[in-house]
C-alpha cells in the first residue's frame, strides 16, 4: 500500500509538471502567434512583439524539413520591422530559398523554429509549421506554383454537420474522410476553422476553401432593410472599414493563414448584390480586399462567395444550383459564354462555381423534404409521384445525373471558355452523420462513384445528345478529353477505345481512335460514328470508352442508351375510329406518313360525325379553327373525341375557342441562366411525371425514358443554342384550379408540377386531350416520342371509357404517392404535402410545430445541408391552401396570411356501393382544433385533442366526389378510405 501511494503522489506530481510545460509551451506559441506566408522561394513571418523579452535579445531562425530533417535555412534575423498597420506585430522575411514546393501530389512540410536568447542562453521558442506554394489568380486562370490548376472542390463537408463532436473533430475521422474526398479525385474542399481539419489537409494534399463564410464582416451595423432577389443575407460591415482588415487579419483569417493547403478565403457570402446594399458592400469588399492583398499576396480571394460577380476579389464566384430547385443541369451550357451568365461585362477573371448541384437526399435515401423549404417542389420535380419504394433510387439516379452532366459540360467547356476554373458541388454524398461512431460507418452514397468519375484528373466525357434511338440507326457522339493530370504533364501517344455494351456485358461493336498528344489543361474532342446493328432488342444500352496513353488506361466513361426495335412502337393500342387531322402546315401529316397511321386530312370542320376522332396537328389552331367553334362544340357535347398536339403561346388561344375552361401557355426558358432565375413553370420541361400508372396513353412508358429525348438538330457544344432534348416544349396550366373538377391532368412536370403537358377536359359527352410534348419533329429518331404518338391516337380513336377521375379502391395513405393514384393535390388544390422529422436515435426534444403547421426537429430549421443525417419523410397532407409557390424556388406561400385556416380538395371516384368516407386526422399541437370535412354536399366536423388522432366519416351518397378539409394548418390528414358499412336507422 506504501509503494502504492507513493507512485500515485509522484504520479500526479509528473501530471502537473506535464500540464504547466503544456500550457507554457502553447502560452509562448499564443505570445508570438507565428504566421509564416510562403511564396515559391521566401517566408515572410509576422509575430506579436510580446514575444519580445528583451530588445537586447538576439534571434535565430531554422527551417528544417519534417519528413527528412532537411535545413533549409538557419541563421540570425531582426525583428525590428514593425508592422506599418500595427505597432504590436514584427515582422522578418528569409528570401532567396530554394525549398521543395508544397502540392497536392507532394505535400512537403517545413519546421519553421525561432529561438530567443539571452547571449548564449535560448530564453524562448516558437515554432510552426509551414509549406512552400504560391496561389494566385491571374490572367483569366487560377495557377498554384506557377503551374495553372483546376479546382475539382467539394463544399458539403464535416465538421459542425451533425456529426458527434468528439468523433468528427479526432484526427483519425479527419485523416479517413480526407483520404477518402482525394480518392474521389476531390482535391479542395470547403471546412470551417479547424486545427485537426487542417493540419490534416497539410499532411495529406488537400487544397481548402476557407475563411468567412457568413452574411456579415466582423460585428457589422445594424442592417433593417435591404433589396432582396434571392438567397442573400446582409449582416452588415463596421463602418471603420480598417476595423473590419484588422478583425480578418487578426481573429478570422489570421488564425488560419500559417496553414500551407489553404488556398482560397471567403471574405464574405452570398451578401446583397442588387440595390444600394450591394453598391455598399462592394466598396467595403474592394477597400478590405486591396488591404487584404497587402497582408497575404499568396493566395487568392473571393470577396462575395456565389453571388459578387467579382466586382472585388481575384475570382468571379457564383452559386448556381442548375437542376436542382430551377433550371437544369444543360443549363451550364451557358458557361460558354461570360455575357450569358454574368449580367455585366466582367474583369479577366478565373469563374468558379463553389456552390451547385444541390439534390439533398437524406439518410434513407429520398429526398429530403425541409418543410417550408425548396426541397418539396423540387422533390416533384425530379421524382414525381413515383412509388415510396422507388424513390429513394430515384433521387439517387437525379443526384448522378446532375452532377455528371453539370461537372463534364463545365469542364468539357473550358475548351471555349479558358476561364471555367473550378466546381464544387454542394451536395450530400453520405447516408450516415448523426450518431455514427467512425468515418466508415457514414456509408458513401452512389452519387460518390460519380464525383470520383466525372473529377478523374484525365476526363473522358461523352457528349451525346441522341439517348434514345432506334436498332439500325447511327448516333454520332462526341468524345471529349481533358487533360488534368495531378502530374501537370501532357498526354502522349493517345488511344480512344470504345464499345457498345448490353446489359450482360456483351461488346456488340465498336472502334478505336488515335489523338495527337494532349497537353496539359487542354481539352480536346473527336466524333465518333457508331451504327447500332439492326438485330438488337429493346431495352437498355451502355456506350462504354477508355483512354489510354502511353499504354495505361488514364480514364474511362460512358453514356446510357435506350435502344428500341419496331416492335417497340407497334405494340400499343391500335387506331380505332377514323383519323380526320387538321394540319395546314402539312408537318403532323409527314409525320402520320413516317409511322404508317392511316388518316383523313380536314380543312374545315362542317362534316365532323362521330365516327371520326379528330386531330388538330402541332401548332394547327388557327382563324379556322376559332371560326368553326361551334361546329366544334357541338361535335365534342354530342360525344366526339379531339386530340390537340402541341400548341404554342401563339396558338393556344385559338384552342381556347374549343374549350370551356381556357388554359394559359408556360412561358419562361427552363435554361434562362438569368438570377434570379424567372418564376416557373417554364414552357419547356423534362423529367415528366405521369399521374396515373395504369392509363393508356403512357401505356409501356417507364419514368426513366420521360427524362430526356433524342436532339433531332444535329447540336453539338460548337454550336448556337440548345439541343431539341426536352420532350416538353409547351406546357400550359389551367387558367381556374377550380376548373380541374372537369379535367384530368394525366402528365405535368417542373417544380411542385406546377406544369402541365397532357391533360383531358371533359365537355358534354366529349373530351378534348391536349398535349404540349415536342412530337412530330422527332418522328423517326426516337422510339419512345413515337411510341406516345400512336398511345394518343389510339387512346383518342378508341370507344372506351375514358375517365375524368381516378378509381380509389384502397386506403388512401397521405404521402404514399401510390395510393393517391394520381389525385390531385398539392399547388393544384390546397392539399399539401406534410413533412415529418425523423427524430435522430438519443435526442430528447420533441418535434416543434409552427403556427403555419411546419414540423422541424428541434433546434433546427433549414437541415438539408447542416445537419444532413436528419430525414424528412412525407407523412399525410395538410388543408394549407390556397396558397402559391413563391419565387423561382418554388417554396409554398400562403394566400390569406389572416387567417389560420386552411383548405384542401380532391376528386375522386369510388365503387358501387361504397357509402362512408373515413379519415384519420392527427392533432400534432398542444392545443385542440377542430377538422371541416365535407364530401358534396354531406359535411361534418369534429375536434381533435392535443397530440391524438381520430376519425373523421362522412357519409357518401354518390361514386363521383368532392372530398373537402377545412381547419388548422398544423391538423394532418393521415389516410382516407372510402368504405361500406351497414348504416342503422
Amino acid at each position: 500500500m506504501k509503494k502504492t501511494g507513493e507512485f500515485l503522489r509522484k504520479y500526479i506530481i509528473f501530471l502537473a509538471i506535464l500540464c504547466l510545460v503544456v500550457r507554457a509551451q502553447a502560452q509562448s506559441k499564443d505570445q508570438a502567434q507565428l504566421t509564416p506566408f510562403t511564396g515559391l522561394d521566401y517566408v515572410r513571418v509576422t509575430l506579436r512583439d510580446a514575444f519580445i523579452q528583451s530588445p537586447k535579445h538576439t534571434f535565430k531562425v531554422t527551417i528544417k524539413g519534417i519528413k527528412d530533417k532537411h535545413t533549409l535555412w538557419e541563421g540570425k534575423i531582426s525583428l525590428d520591422q514593425v508592422d506599418p498597420n500595427n505597432k504590436h506585430v514584427r515582422i522578418f522575411t528569409i528570401d532567396g530559398l530554394k525549398p521543395k514546393l508544397w502540392s497536392p501530389t507532394d505535400p512537403y512540410l517545413y519546421e519553421l523554429t525561432l529561438e530567443q536568447f539571452d547571449k548564449d542562453k535560448l530564453v524562448a521558442s516558437a515554432r510552426e509549421r509551414l509549406g512552400f506554394r504560391f496561389f494566385e489568380s491571374k490572367e483569366g486562370n487560377l495557377f498554384l506554383n506557377g503551374k495553372l490548376i483546376f479546382l475539382r472542390g467539394f463544399a458539403v463537408n464535416p465538421p459542425n454537420r451533425g456529426i458527434p463532436s468528439h468523433v468528427e473533430r479526432s484526427r483519425r475521422f479527419a485523416e479517413e474522410y480526407v483520404s477518402f474526398m482525394k480518392r474521389l479525385n476531390v482535391n479542395i474542399i470547403r471546412i470551417p476553422d479547424d486545427e485537426t481539419w487542417y493540419d490534416v489537409c497539410d499532411e495529406l494534399g488537400m487544397m481548402v476553401f476557407g475563411g468567412n463564410y457568413a452574411g456579415s464582416a466582423a460585428k457589422g451595423a445594424n442592417v433593417e432593410h435591404f433589396q432582396q432577389v434571392g438567397d442573400e443575407t446582409d449582416g452588415g460591415f463596421p463602418a471603420d472599414y480598417d476595423r473590419a482588415v484588422a478583425w480578418y487579419k487578426y481573429q478570422k483569417l489570421g488564425p488560419i493563414a500559417h496553414h500551407p493547403s489553404l488556398m482560397i478565403y471567403a471574405m464574405t457570402n452570398e451578401t446583397p448584390f442588387v440595390g444600394k446594399r450591394a453598391v455598399e458592400w462592394e466598396k467595403f469588399l474592394t477597400y478590405s480586399h486591396e488591404k487584404l492583398r497587402e497582408w497575404d499576396e499568396t493566395r487568392a480571394y473571393i470577396a462575395n462567395a456565389g453571388y459578387g460577380y467579382g466586382k472585388a476579389g481575384d475570382i468571379c464566384d457564383l452559386h448556381r444550383y442548375w437542376g436542382w430547385y430551377y433550371a437544369s443541369p444543360f443549363t451550364y451550357i451557358h458557361t460558354r459564354d461570360n455575357e450569358k451568365i454574368i449580367p455585366f461585362p466582367k474583369k479577366q477573371q478565373p469563374i468558379t462555381f463553389t456552390e451547385t448541384i444541390g439534390n439533398y437526399t437524406g439518410p434513407d435515401g429520398r429526398y429530403n423534404l425541409t418543410p417550408a423549404h425548396k426541397n418539396p417542389g423540387s422533390q416533384l420535380n425530379w421524382t414525381g409521384h413515383e412509388r415510396q419504394d422507388l424513390q429513394a433510387q430515384l433521387a439517387s439516379e437525379h443526384q448522378i445525373f446532375t452532377i455528371k452532366n453539370a461537372v463534364e459540360i463545365f469542364r468539357r467547356l473550358r475548351s471555349i471558355n479558358p476561364e471555367l476554373s473550378g466546381i464544387f458541388p454542394f451536395t450530400v454524398l453520405f447516408y450516415n452523420w448523426d450518431n455514427i461512431k467512425e468515418f466508415a460507418d457514414m456509408n458513401p452514397k452512389p452519387a460518390a462513384q460519380q464525383v470520383m468519375l466525372s473529377f478523374q484528373p484525365v476526363l473522358l466525357s461523352w457528349e451525346c445528345w441522341t439517348t434514345q434511338v432506334y436498332a439500325g440507326s447511327t448516333i454520332q457522339p462526341i468524345a471529349h478529353v481533358v487533360n488534368d493530370q495531378n502530374n501537370g504533364e501532357d498526354l502522349k501517344k493517345v488511344t480512344l477505345i470504345y464499345h457498345l455494351v448490353d446489359k450482360i456485358g456483351r461488346k456488340l461493336v465498336g472502334d478505336t481512335l488515335q489523338f495527337s498528344n494532349i497537353p496539359y489543361y487542354k481539352a480536346v474532342k473527336k466524333q465518333v460514328s457508331l451504327r447500332i446493328p439492326d438485330n438488337l432488342s429493346t431495352g437498355d444500352y451502355t456506350l462504354e470508352g477508355s483512354i489510354y496513353s502511353d499504354g495505361k488506361e488514364r480514364s474511362k466513361n460512358s453514356q446510357k442508351l435506350f435502344i428500341a426495335d419496331q416492335f417497340y412502337t407497334r405494340s400499343g393500342g391500335s387506331v380505332g375510329k377514323v383519323i380526320s387531322l387538321y394540319d395546314p402546315s402539312g408537318s403532323t401529316a409527314k409525320a402520320f406518313q413516317k409511322l404508317g397511321v392511316l388518316y383523313k386530312a380536314v380543312s374545315n370542320f362542317n362534316k365532323l360525325e362521330q365516327n371520326q376522332a379528330l386531330v388538330i396537328g402541332e401548332n394547327a389552331a388557327d382563324e379556322m379553327v376559332k371560326k368553326s367553334s361551334a361546329e366544334i362544340k357541338r361535335f365534342i357535347q354530342e360525344g366526339g373525341r379531339v386530340l390537340s398536339l402541341r400548341q404554342d403561346s401563339l396558338h393556344l388561344p385559338y384552342l381556347n375557342s374549343i374549350l370551356e375552361k381556357p388554359y394559359r401557355s408556360a412561358i419562361p426558358d427552363i435554361d434562362d441562366p438569368a438570377y434570379p432565375s424567372p418564376v416557373r413553370p417554364s414552357h419547356n420541361g423534362y423529367y415528366v411525371n405521369a399521374e396515373r400508372s395504369d392509363h393508356p396513353v403512357t401505356r409501356d412508358i417507364q419514368r426513366k425514358n420521360f427524362q430526356v429525348w433524342s436532339d433531332y438538330t444535329n447540336w453539338n457544344e460548337d454550336k448556337a443554342g440548345f439541343p431539341a432534348i426536352y420532350p416538353v416544349t409547351d406546357g400550359f396550366m389551367s387558367v381556374d384550379k377550380e376548373a380541374l373538377e372537369s379535367i384530368a391532368i394525366l402528365c405535368n412536370y417542373g417544380p411542385g408540377l406546377e406544369g402541365t403537358v397532357l391533360a383531358e377536359q371533359f365537355i358534354g359527352q366529349g373530351s378534348v386531350l391536349l398535349g404540349g410534348f415536342d412530337l412530330v419533329r422527332r418522328t423517326g429518331l426516337d422510339p419512345v416520342a413515337d411510341r406516345l404518338l400512336l398511345n394518343l391516337l389510339a387512346y383518342n380513336s378508341s370507344d372506351q371509357e375514358h375517365e375524368l377521375h381516378p378509381l380509389i379502391s384502397n386506403t388512401i395513405i397521405w404521402g404514399d404517392y401510390e395510393t393517391e393514384k394520381g389525385i390531385l393535390t398539392g399547388i393544384n388544390s390546397g392539399f399539401m404535402i406534410n413533412s415529418t422529422p425523423r427524430i435522430p436515435e438519443g435526442t430528447k426534444n420533441q418535434i416543434t410545430v409552427t403556427e403555419k403547421g411546419d414540423q422541424f426537429a428541434p433546434g433546427v430549421r433549414v437541415a438539408f445541408a447542416t445537419r444532413p443525417g436528419v430525414q424528412y419523410v412525407a407523412n399525410g397532407r395538410r388543408p394549407f391552401g390556397p396558397y402559391y409557390l413563391r419565387g423561382f424556388g418554388a417554396m409554398p406561400e400562403i394566400l390569406n396570411k389572416e387567417s389560420a385556416e386552411g383548405t384542401g380538395f380532391f376528386w375522386c371516384r369510388v365503387l358501387p356501393g361504397v357509402n362512408l368516407s373515413v379519415s384519420k386526422v392527427w392533432n400534432p399541437s398542444d392545443k385542440p382544433l377542430i377538422i371541416h370535412k365535407q364530401v358534396n354536399a354531406a359535411t361534418v366536423q369534429l375536434e381533435i385533442p392535443p397530440h391524438s388522432t381520430k376519425e373523421v366519416n362522412c357519409p357518401i351518397n354518390a361514386q363521383s366526389l368532392k372530398v373537402s378539409f377545412r381547419g388548422d394548418r398544423r391538423l394532418v390528414v393521415l389516410e382516407t378510405a372510402f368504405i361500406h358499412t351497414e348504416i342503422r336507422p
